[in-house]
C-alpha cells in the first residue's frame, strides 16, 4: 500500500499529483486547473491553516458556491487535520451566525460575494479565531485568502489522521427547527462508495438492453479491455456470475481497497469521467460526496459553470463543450433544463450517465431525461445525509419501463415500520427506516435529537414508502406532510407529480389548508409557466380522471415565483406560512 503520507486525504490526493499532474481536475467557464496547479495551491493553503493553528478535529467554516476554491479549501482542511463544515451560501446573518457558533468552528473561509450576512454575523460568533476572505474586504482583522495561500509552503504537513475521524460535518435544511451538524467519517465515505459502486456495477451489467446500448453503458465501467472483453461481459454466464451473493462481497472489497489504497486508485486514472453538478451546491452532501469520490478516485474532472444562478445557457455551452460523460441534477434543476427551449440544439450525445437526486423525481420527468438525452443511462439516487448519503439507487435505459415512484433496491439494510415501531409486511406503507455502517456519527452536539433519529442502531429517515413485489422501494411522501382530510390520506408529491404535467406549469407546491369540516382541505400553490393564462377551473378539471375526487385540489393560488432552497428543494414551510390560511 502507497504510504505518501499519514493524512488519509493528502495520501491519494499527492498520488494524483504524481501520477496526472496535467490532468484537468476543475474546469471552470473558461478556467482550465490540472492536478498539479490545484494541489500546489492546496499544500500551501494546508501549512497556512496549520501556522494559524488548525488542529487535527477544529471545525472550519466556510461559504463558497461551486467554484474551484471549494475544492481547493475543503482539501487543505482535511489535509490540515481539520473537519470541513460549508454553509449553505444563502444564508443570513443570523443562520451564519448560528451554524458558526453552534459548530465550535476556530475559522470562517468565505467569498466576497456572500460578504454582507457573513461580516453582519463576525460580532456574534466569538468562538472564530481568524476570518478569511476570498476577494475585497476593507476590515482590518479579515485575512486575505490569496495572500494566505502565497504564504504557506507547497508541502504535505503531514497530519495524521484516520478512518474513523469525520471527514466533513453537513448541516441539515433545519425545516422543522435550527440546522443540525451530521457527522460523517472518512470511514462511511469509503464503505458507502465501495457497496454502491458494486451494486452499481452489478445491476448496469445485468440490465437486458440490446448489444449496442450494452456497449454505451460499458464505457463508464472500471473494467478491464472493455473493447475485446465485450462479449464476455455481455454473455449470460457472466451475468450469472455476477447475480451471485459472492460476487457482491467480492467486488466490495475491491472497490474497498481502491478507495483505501492509492496504487490501486491509480489503476483507474485513466477511466476518464467528465462531470457536471450544475444545479447541485458542494455544500449539501448530495453533491458533497461526490467532491469526496474524486478525492479517492482521481479520474473525475469537474464542470463547474462561473455562475450562481442556474443558467441552463451555460450549462449546455459548457456540457457540449467539454464532451461531459456524466450530469448530476436535483429534480428541479432538470425540470428548468429540460425546458430550456434551445435544449434538443445541443449535442449531448457524450453524456452516459444522468443522475437525478437531492429529492423524488416524477415518472414524467424520468422519461423526459431518458427521452431527450437517449445515450446516457438514468441514475436515480435515493438517501439522507445522515447515511452518508445514498441507501438506494436505480437505473432506466427505457422510458416504458420506469416504475412509478420507485427508487430501486437498497444497497443497506432496510425495514419499513407502522406508528409503533413495528416492522410491516411487504407491500405495506410505512417509515422507511436505515442500518448501516454509512450510518453518521450522530448530531453534533445534539444528543438528545440524535436518539430520536436512531432507535436500536436503526435510523428512522421519516420518508414514507413501501417494498414491492421486486424488493424495491417505491416512496409515497416525507411523514410529516401528509394531509388529513376527511379522514384520507393526501400526499402532497402525488398531486404535484399530475398538476406538473401540464405544459403550463413549471412547478406547484400541495399544502393543506385548516378545515372546519373536513380538517384540512387540499390546496395547490402554482407557478405557471411563462405566458400562461391558465384559471383555477382549468387545474381542477387537468386532476379529474387522473387523481381521486378526496385530492383535487379545493382551491388553487397562482404566484410569480415558489421558493426553493440553493439545493433545488420546494421550502414547503415557507409556502405554509405565506398561502396556508383558510380564505
Amino acid at each position: 500500500m502507497a504510504t505518501h503520507s499519514p493524512n488519509v486525504i493528502a495520501n491519494s490526493l499527492i498520488s494524483c499529483r504524481l501520477n496526472i499532474p496535467d490532468k484537468d481536475y476543475v474546469i471552470f467557464g473558461e478556467r482550465r486547473i490540472n492536478w498539479e496547479q490545484m494541489m500546489s495551491r492546496v499544500m500551501k493553503l494546508s501549512q497556512a491553516l496549520v501556522k494559524l493553528g488548525v488542529k487535527r478535529g477544529d471545525k472550519v467554516s466556510f461559504m463558497l458556491h461551486n467554484t474551484p476554491e471549494f475544492f481547493e479549501v475543503n482539501h487543505a482542511i482535511q489535509i490540515a487535520g481539520g473537519v470541513p463544515t460549508p454553509m449553505n451560501y444563502r444564508y443570513v446573518a443570523s443562520e451564519v451566525a448560528y451554524q458558526g457558533t453552534q459548530s465550535d468552528s476556530v475559522m470562517l473561509i468565505y467569498d466576497d460575494i456572500w460578504a454582507e450576512s457573513v461580516e453582519a454575523a463576525m460580532p456574534n460568533i466569538p468562538n472564530i479565531k481568524h476570518y478569511i476572505c476570498k476577494g475585497k474586504c476593507e476590515l482590518p482583522d479579515v485575512i486575505d485568502y490569496e495572500e494566505l495561500i502565497q504564504s504557506g509552503v507547497d508541502e504535505d504537513p503531514a497530519v495524521a489522521n484516520d478512518l474513523d475521524d469525520l471527514a466533513v460535518m453537513i448541516y441539515t435544511g433545519g425545516t422543522t427547527g435550527y440546522p443540525k451538524g451530521v457527522m460523517l467519517s472518512y470511514k462511511a465515505h469509503i464503505e458507502m462508495y465501495s457497496v454502491f459502486l458494486a451494486n452499481y456495477l452489478i445491476r448496469t451489467l445485468t440490465l437486458d438492453v440490446p448489444k449496442k446500448r450494452h456497449k454505451l453503458l460499458l464505457e463508464l465501467l472500471p473494467l478491464p479491455a472493455k473493447r475485446i472483453l465485450g462479449p464476455l461481459y455481455r454473455s449470460n454466464t457472466f451475468k450469472n456470475f455476477l447475480k451471485r451473493e459472492s460476487t457482491d462481497a467480492l467486488l466490495y472489497k475491491v472497490f474497498y481497497k481502491r478507495f483505501a489504497d492509492p496504487d490501486e486508485a491509480k489503476k483507474g486514472y485513466k477511466n476518464k469521467m467528465i462531470n457536471m453538478y450544475p444545479s447541485m451546491p458542494f455544500f449539501h452532501d448530495a453533491s458533497y460526496s461526490n467532491v469526496f469520490l474524486g478525492e479517492l478516485v482521481g479520474n473525475i474532472t469537474y464542470v463547474l459553470p462561473d455562475s450562481v444562478a442556474f443558467d441552463p445557457k451555460k450549462i449546455l455551452e459548457l456540457a457540449e463543450r467539454e464532451q461531459v460523460t456524466g450530469i448530476s441534477n436535483v429534480p428541479t434543476g432538470w425540470r428548468k433544463l429540460l425546458a430550456y427551449p434551445d435544449f434538443d440544439k445541443y449535442n449531448l450525445d457524450s453524456v452516459r450517465l444522468a443522475t437525478s437526486g437531492g429529492g423524488p423525481a416524477s415518472t414524467d420527468l424520468k422519461k423526459q431525461i431518458i427521452t431527450r438525452i437517449p445515450k446516457a443511462t438514468l441514475l436515480d439516487v435515493f438517501g439522507q445525509t445522515e447515511m452518508t448519503p445514498i441507501t438506494s439507487f436505480r437505473l432506466d435505459v427505457d422510458a416504458e419501463k420506469v416504475t412509478d415512484r420507485s427508487v430501486g433496491k437498497s444497497i443497506v439494510e432496510i425495514k419499513i415500520v407502522d406508528d409503533q415501531g413495528k416492522e410491516v409486511p411487504q407491500g405495506e406503507s410505512g417509515e422507511i427506516c436505515y442500518r448501516s455502517v454509512t450510518m453518521m456519527k450522530g448530531y453534533y452536539k445534539d444528543e438528545e435529537k440524535t436518539r430520536e433519529a436512531i432507535e436500536g442502531g436503526w435510523f428512522k429517515s421519516g420518508d414514507l414508502g413501501y417494498l414491492d413485489e421486486n424488493d424495491e422501494i417505491r416512496t409515497i411522501d416525507r411523514k410529516k406532510e401528509c394531509i388529513n382530510t376527511g379522514g384520507e390520506k393526501v400526499y402532497p408529491i402525488e398531486v404535484e407529480d399530475i398538476i406538473q404535467t401540464h405544459p403550463e406549469i413549471d412547478f406547484a407546491c400541495v399544502i393543506g389548508v385548516p378545515s372546519e369540516e373536513w380538517g384540512n382541505t387540499v390546496r395547490a400553490v402554482v407557478q405557471l409557466a411563462k405566458n400562461s393564462q391558465l384559471e383555477e377551473s382549468a387545474i381542477t378539471e387537468f386532476c379529474e380522471g387522473k387523481l381521486a375526487g378526496y385530492k383535487i385540489p379545493r382551491s388553487v393560488v397562482f404566484v410569480e415565483e415558489l421558493p426553493f432552497s440553493p439545493a433545488g428543494k420546494l421550502l414547503r414551510q415557507k409556502v405554509r406560512e405565506e398561502y396556508g390560511q383558510a380564505t
